[in-house]
């Protein structure tokens, strides 16, 4: 008899009243073949004489067993004439009554089997017999041929009884216990521990087959049949710890978090359920405490998963109902024995019901809501809702079904991997899109830091640094096309005495307009710049000396005949000009340099005129 785990829910049953009563039916449907499986599916019982070579092959012991409650060691003898017991059919359990006496908890059971022994050399093959016993409430001994070779647990009237209700064991039967006429009798005294313990779970070999072969065969099979419990534990386990690693590189990750302790809560029971943990040398009583303090807190951890992993509120009640678990636990744990587990195991499946409930109902409602995690939750977790429901439902109504809990979990498990790797995978996909608009962003704010490194504020024009680099672009398309440039220097006319009588803001506001004048004038293919104070600069692509000639004639004459506002009154400016036009092997400096010494020679000749700077010398066009 072992705890069941639970899925999660909460709130009230009331709201889940349809899902929960569909898959009430179901698990009953799951539930009831388990009881005609193990009553009616059984291997026919030995005949009245089996061959050697049946035993040796393996044979099933489900009927034939006398049953009789009560303690006399005589029992135990070959001899003794049972014709007047009880026939039953193994598994096989008893529920003590209250008036049982001294010996309440006791009960044997006896089998005979005849072997047909052709001659001594078959009897030598029987040497190597074992007998497997399934899991008997709650300890017992094993005679046969009237001599005791084994059982589980230690059974009164020793000193320090202890049961031991969950080791399956493979018992060596010897050859001397079969008589010489080939008769074997087997004889099980079974204890079933304290009280509280037979009146409600009762005594008795009440799970698994009992079966005569050989004993490595037999020692075999029982290890390949606990492999997949003990790997499917190990896989709880890392799941669980894979989980909450992820939720230490980031804690946003909530559903990871409590996805991962569910997940290695059941990973410690389905371990301690497992014949393997006898190898750790612990009392049975250790073991159970683990059992029932994991499994009785998987509910509390499986409601917050699920309410995380949907996006549900956990409200006040939710959140009662879950610490409602993690008490039952605590109990559990921290009282001394067994029979508080006898206890509280009824009436925590019962409490666990309300969570199934609503369990489903939740995943229904955000599935019909378009949830991606609960369409993806769903058939996992309906699997194991009915699991969860059957192995209750078998344990309250005595069915003695097979578990389907730790199937039903990993079929959870897995949807619920699923899930939340689809959610990482969202994260992951929102993280690649953020960072894709980010680096976008962060392209356009560069290459506005870029264009602003070429742009002077005040004036809106390319700045030294963004003319240059037009200059350098425009000399590879030269060498490209055969198209030559020209550049075009100019320079404002007692602009320092525009500042000292009327300010600095005047200045500014003459700088502006000068420049506006200039970039209003000239092509789309031009660049105007403001090369430095009140100096201007500019680059006028397939254009040879002639035409920058006219162009900045035609620029003098615009800023002459121009009157700029300021408060001071309205002013009148001129403009000098350096023409060069480029040539193919000189670099851009030394074009600008050629326009430069042309506008100084202006200067030196009086202002407000255009000179063409070539490599002959200086023309004065005005």
């Amino acid at each position: 008899m072992h705890p069941n785990f639970p899925g999660s829910g909460s709130r009230g049953a009331s709201l889940a009243a349809r899902p929960c009563c569909l898959l009430l039916i179901v698990a009953l449907l799951a539930a009831w073949p388990g009881l005609s499986t193990a009553r009616d599916s059984a291997t026919p019982s030995p005949p009245a004489v089996v061959t050697v070579q049946q035993v040796l092959d393996g044979l099933t012991l489900r009927d034939g067993w006398k049953f009789r409650a009560g303690d006399e060691r005589l029992w135990a003898d070959p001899a003794f004439d049972d014709s007047g017991w009880q026939q039953v059919r193994l598994p096989h359990r008893w529920y003590p009554g209250p008036d049982a006496g001294p010996e309440a908890g006791f009960g044997w059971y006896r089998l005979r089997i005849s072997l047909a022994l052709a001659d001594g050399a078959q009897r030598e093959q029987l040497g190597h017999l074992g007998l497997q016993l399934g899991t008997v409430l709650s300890a017992y001994e094993l005679y046969a041929g009237g001599e005791r070779v084994g059982g589980v647990g230690v059974l009164p009237p020793a000193a320090k009884p202890a049961i031991d209700y969950g080791r399956q064991r493979i018992l060596d039967i010897p050859v001397s216990a079969i008589s010489a006429d080939g008769e074997l009798v087997l004889a099980l005294r079974v204890w079933g521990g304290s009280e509280t313990l037979t009146t409600r779970w009762g005594a008795g070999p009440y799970r698994g087959d009992v079966r005569l072969g050989r004993f490595e065969n037999l020692l075999i099979a029982r290890v390949i049949a606990e492999m997949p419990g003990l790997l499917i534990g190990f896989i709880y386990l890392v799941f669980g710890a894979y989980h909450l690693y992820l939720y230490s590189r980031n804690r946003h990750l909530e559903g990871f978090l409590w996805f991962g302790l569910t997940a290695l809560a059941i990973g410690i029971y389905s371990l301690v359920l497992n014949g393997w943990r006898y190898y750790l040398g612990w009392e049975f009583l250790t073991f159970k405490k683990i059992e029932f303090g994991v499994v009785y807190v998987v509910p509390a951890l499986a409601l917050q998963t699920v309410w995380s992993l949907l996006d549900a509120p956990v409200g006040r009640c939710l959140r009662l109902y879950q610490f409602t678990f993690v008490a039952m636990a605590l109990v559990c744990v921290l009282i001394p024995g067994l029979d508080i587990h006898v206890l509280t195991l009824g009436p925590w499946q019962v409490w666990t019901l309300p969570a199934l409930g609503l369990t489903s109902w939740l995943i229904v409602r955000k599935a019909r809501d378009g949830h991606d995690e609960a369409r993806t939750i769903f058939i996992g977790g309906t699997i194991f809702i009915v699991a969860c429901l059957h192995d209750i439902l078998s344990d309250q109504f005595r069915l003695g079904a097979t578990r389907m809990i730790p199937w039903g979990f990993l079929a959870f498990l897995l949807s619920m991997a699923v899930s939340l790797g689809n959610r990482f995978t969202a994260m992951i996909n929102r993280l690649e899109e953020e960072v894709t608009e980010r680096t976008a962003e962060l392209s356009e704010a560069n290459r506005q830091l870029s264009e602003a490194a070429r742009i002077d504020p005040l004036t809106g024009l390319y700045n030294r640094r963004g003319f240059t680099e037009a200059g350098e672009a425009e000399i590879q398309r030269v060498f490209r096309s055969g198209r030559s440039f020209c550049v075009v220097l100019a320079d404002i006319d007692h602009f320092k005495s525009i500042n000292d009588r009327h300010g600095h803001a005047c200045g500014d506001h003459v700088l502006a307009r000068v420049a506006a004048k200039l970039r209003d004038s000239v092509r789309d293919v031009d660049r105007v710049a403001r090369w430095g104070g009140e100096e201007f600069i500019l680059l006028l692509p397939e254009t040879d000396g002639d035409g920058a000639a006219v162009l900045a004639e035609k620029l003098r004459v615009l800023v002459e005949e121009n009157m700029f506002q300021c408060e001071g009154g309205r002013l009148q400016v001129t403009m000098t000009f350096g023409v060069s036009a480029f040539r193919k092997g000189e670099s851009l400096d030394s074009c600008i340099d050629r326009a430069d010494r042309a506008l100084y020679q202006g200067k030196d000749e009086g202002r407000n005129r255009v000179m063409v700077g070539s490599y002959r010398g200086l023309t004065l066009i005005t």
